[in-house]
């Protein structure tokens, strides 16, 4: 048999691989060792044939719609800033017409990446003393976190628009970002041709080639011969290839009904990635992740610390929503710490036989999660207490737990990751007050908060 000449050995091995595999399998309808090794041969050649290209970022600017109407707004500054660095960009007379413009096109290192996009324009009408719009400005800043990974190429647009209906002239322009991503990994192909008479075979994508089915027994004129059943072939995950498509994670931060500017911090797969959210944002704030776990961290000054336990796919866009609370400006409305334990301005309250706390007793559980959200190395030890005459010495130990258990639900509910809660019930054997009056058997049904140190 004679060989065409081919561009690499490791094309050839790999055709050899196919042959050496179908001629065993024309021998016996039985697996062998050989054909085994050809198989698990074959298939490591073919992932080697895998290239992932660096992750890619393509910025493009779009146009103003609209830009040289009858009501037309003329840009005056632009400044794109990625990752701290500037990015230099067409000049304004580009810029200034309808349309996509590219403002980079650049291969980088995988990671998170920040793109802030500053643009000025006014109107461009001649000028009117009854328009309101005459020689206003409209300095817009916005902003898009996103990761890059290796195969995929990270397209992001910069999109100035037109709001006709705004009741006030300030919000007639707006500025967002969109963000996608697409594979840029490829299979290198590898032909192989044989002589004039065969046809070229070509590779393009892991191939398992399939054991041939079991030879067809005639049915048996006398008594059947007792045979053993045909091996069955034991299914193997195709192996994923180049990087995982991203999931996309929305993030809005909220006081009362407006946004407020904040930085999350998203911690999970990979380094911990900052966002920066700017208080004229309107709508959410894409991230671009990895499908997986993720802890999400919000601190705005002024405000108490918020945290969100998330999951990324691939399938459908998550949202995370933050509502942020005034953080206490007298010191007698925040909580303190004394021998590492924590003493809220109005702890939890709990009923006679009653494990839940009162209603309305837990809201200052907002200053735990703030104390622990700004420290990653805390973690809390609830210890639940009961007085001596709510329930049968025999009760209160259970009833001590389920105490301490109710308030670690309330602080998973808040947002809190539950690995960084530990309970436990310590019965009536603790008393903080005297249980001969009310009051003090009141004080003695109780929740302590301990604060653990150390990773």
């Amino acid at each position: 048999m004679l060989w065409t000449p081919v561009a690499s050995s490791s094309v050839q091995a790999l055709w050899l691989g196919i042959l050496a595999l179908a001629s065993a399998t024309a021998r016996a309808a039985e697996p062998s060792s050989v054909e085994q090794r050809a198989r698990e041969d074959l298939d490591r050649q073919l992932q080697a044939l895998v290239k992932t290209p660096p992750p890619e970022i393509v910025i493009t600017y779009e146009g103003l719609p609209g830009a040289g109407g009858a009501r037309a707004y003329k840009l005056l500054e632009v400044d794109f800033i990625l990752n701290g660095q500037p990015l230099a960009v067409p000049g304004l007379d580009v810029l200034s017409g309808p349309g996509a413009h590219r403002l980079a096109a650049l291969k980088v290192d995988e990671g998170s990446y920040t793109l802030v996009s500053r643009v000025t324009y006014t109107n461009n009408d001649t000028w009117n003393l009854f328009s309101e719009e005459s020689g206003f400005l409209w300095k817009m800043t916005a902003s898009v976190t996103f990761q890059a990974q290796k195969g995929l190429r990270m397209k992001v647009r910069v999109l100035p628009g037109i709001n006709p209906t705004a009741p006030d002239p300030r919000l007639k322009l707006k500025l967002n970002h969109d963000v996608s991503a697409e594979m840029t990994a490829q299979l290198a192909d590898a032909s192989l041709v044989e002589d004039a008479g065969t046809p070229a075979v070509v590779v393009r994508a892991p191939v398992t080639l399939p054991l041939p089915p079991p030879p067809v027994t005639p049915p048996p004129t006398t008594q059947p011969l007792a045979m053993a059943p045909p091996p069955v072939a034991t299914p193997r995950e195709t192996p994923e290839l180049g990087p995982v498509a991203p999931g996309k994670l929305l993030l809005k931060v909220l006081s009362g009904k407006k946004p407020v500017a904040a930085t999350a911090y998203v911690r999970g797969k990979g380094a911990p990635q900052q966002v920066i959210l700017e208080k004229s944002a309107k709508k959410p704030v894409p991230v671009m992740l990895p499908p997986g776990e993720y802890t999400v961290d919000v601190l705005s000054k002024g405000f108490l610390a918020q945290t969100r336990q998330v999951k990324v796919t691939r399938e459908r866009e998550a949202t995370v929503s933050f509502t942020l609370a005034k953080a206490p400006a007298k010191k007698t409305a925040q909580a303190s710490v004394k021998n590492e334990r924590v003493e809220l301005p109005k702890p939890p309250r709990f009923a006679e036989k009653q494990a839940a706390p009162r209603k309305g007793s837990t809201g200052d559980i907002a200053l735990l999660v703030d104390m622990l959200v700004r420290d990653e190395s805390l973690k809390l030890r609830l210890e639940g207490h009961t007085d001596n005459r709510e329930a049968p010495a025999t009760a209160r130990q259970a009833l001590s737990e389920a105490r301490a258990k109710a308030l670690a639900d309330a602080l998973v509910r808040e947002g809190l990751n539950p690995t960084r809660i530990e309970t436990a019930g310590l019965g009536d054997t603790r008393p903080k007050a005297p249980n001969l009056i009310p009051r003090g058997r009141e004080l003695n049904r109780r929740v302590d908060i301990v604060l653990v140190r150390g990773k």
